[in-house]
């Protein structure tokens, strides 16, 4: 399935939502902090994932949905 044909379903937050990441064990901790959503993802498992972006630096990365929190 590509990317663009990702449907919301299952998925908690929308593109363009601003998110708090939380990293998950083993990951660095310093990438903690403000994100947007940028892309849907596939389901990791039972896990919605997405492409976000930082709003600092604008570092993007991939997490899975259980690592963020809604503002």
């Amino acid at each position: 399935m590509s990317e663009p044909s990702i449907r919301a379903t299952g998925h908690k937050f929308r593109i363009g939502q601003s998110v708090e990441f939380f990293p998950s064990r083993g990951v660095d901790h310093r990438s903690k902090g403000q994100y947007t959503i940028v892309l849907l993802r596939p389901l990791d498992g039972d896990a919605p994932q997405y492409r976000v972006r930082n709003k600092t630096d604008g570092h993007e990365r991939i997490v899975r949905e259980n690592e963020l929190s809604s503002r």
